[in-house]
């Protein structure tokens, strides 16, 4: 281990005491507290080519830690505000979405079962079957007395008359190219 480093080691043990005591002094936050002492350490020893021997290191070592605290701070501030900027934004959204028909779970639903009720019977039976009894389609197959590709055509032609019903109603958005 170089010399340096030993002595800058030896240097922060003996002053991390009061470094800590100085920074709560300035915040009463321990997660800021700890990260301004963490990061002037960083800083301290990043710029120890820049430290004048001649003086005393206990009040250069607090003025890099408070210079990291208004840092921090500054940082968290502008963090804050942005984050009330967007919930300010994601309210009026959802006020806007809230002011939509068919954006409830209820609402969809019942479009939803509205858009079944309309389709041809072997269609209904086959995507109760699959999905609502949870089958897969050569069991709903064996259960409808049909053949795989039958039951596997209806589901399929029901889905997409499903998804028209929904897009007809604006429960479901257009299909994008």
């Amino acid at each position: 281990m170089p010399a340096d480093r030993t002595a800058f080691e030896i240097l922060i043990r003996e002053h991390s005491e009061m470094l800590m005591a100085y920074l709560r002094s300035l915040v009463d936050d321990e997660e800021i507290v700890e990260e301004a002492f963490q990061q002037a350490v960083i800083d301290t020893w990043r710029s120890l080519d820049q430290f004048d021997r001649s003086r005393p290191f206990g009040p250069w070592l607090r003025g890099i830690a408070r210079h990291r605290m208004l840092v921090l701070l500054r940082s968290r501030g502008r963090l804050r505000r942005r984050l009330a900027e967007f919930e300010r934004v994601v309210a009026a959204r959802f006020a806007l979405l809230e002011q939509r028909s068919g954006d409830t779970f209820a609402e969809r639903l019942a479009a939803l079962r509205e858009c079944l009720a309309a389709l041809p019977d072997g269609q209904r039976d086959a995507i109760d079957l699959v999905y609502a009894r949870e089958r897969d389609t050569r069991a709903a197959a064996t259960a409808l007395g049909l053949d795989w590709e039958t039951v596997r055509k209806r589901v399929q032609r029901a889905r997409g008359a499903l998804a028209e019903c929904l897009r007809a109603r604006g429960i479901l958005p257009e299909p994008t190219a």
